[in-house]
């Protein structure tokens, strides 16, 4: 009886070669592709380094709860951030902004920034109002900061909200987008880091949004410009 070894079909050298070489190739090329962290080795302390005193602001003890950072999923899909900040905030004529700041190293398509709009309504907040908000005084490497501004009524009162979510170098305004680009980052073999920066105001009715937006805006250009250069580069890019 011929073995099983003499019916099988024989391959040269040379084809043994150009098949080994395929083959190494083949697994570079997946470890190539193979998503990695692009970040922020040994990240700044947001509790560390962002300033509690600066300008005309400073940081003031408050027993207001603010609205959460989470949108109360699942645990595995609610935690994607590695460090949080909640502080508030006064300046000389008495107006109290509150901050909150959320980093997460690895934005993945089931684990990235909660969106604010998701996480008030999430926890019995109503949005009122909702639109585009472009930060022109705050200078970034890519371009202006886009973000968001909403009014929303809740259980306690209303709140002006505005706020920017930077994922890798780009500043998400939709959920959509947000998908995209870290797909797009993955297929480039990077996994970008990302962060909310809230700033909130406390408000008796939509009307008093008007004038809750322009100290908003002054409060989150001057936390930047005094922030130091490597945090300063979490918060903006």
């Amino acid at each position: 009886m011929n073995s099983v070894f003499n019916v099988l079909p024989r391959i040269s050298l040379k084809a043994s070669i150009v098949l080994a070489v395929a083959c190494v190739l083949a697994a570079l090329t997946a470890w190539a592709i193979t998503p990695r962290l692009v970040a922020v080795e040994n990240a700044p302390r947001l509790e560390e380094t962002v300033p509690r005193r600066f300008g005309d602001w400073a940081e003031l003890p408050s027993p207001y709860a603010q609205v959460s950072l989470s949108t109360g999923e699942a645990p595995n899909m609610d935690q994607p951030y590695d460090q949080t900040l909640m502080r508030t905030y006064v300046n000389s004529k008495g107006q109290v902004v509150m901050l909150a700041l959320a980093w997460g190293a690895k934005q993945r398509q089931e684990v990235k920034v909660h969106r604010p709009d998701l996480c008030y309504v999430a926890q019995g907040h109503k949005v009122k109002q909702f639109s585009s908000a472009q930060f022109s005084g705050i200078a970034a490497d890519h371009g202006p900061v886009i973000g968001s501004k909403m009014v929303t009524e809740g259980p306690h009162g209303g709140e002006a909200v505005m706020y920017w979510i930077r994922i890798g170098d780009i500043y998400s305004e939709s959920a959509v987008a947000t998908r995209v680009h870290i797909l797009l980052e993955g297929i480039s073999g990077r996994i970008p880091d990302g962060i909310l920066v809230r700033a909130s105001i406390q408000i008796r009715g939509q009307e008093d949004a008007q004038t809750a937006w322009p100290v908003m805006e002054a409060f989150l250009t001057d936390l930047v410009a005094a922030t130091p250069f490597g945090t300063r580069k979490l918060m903006i890019r």
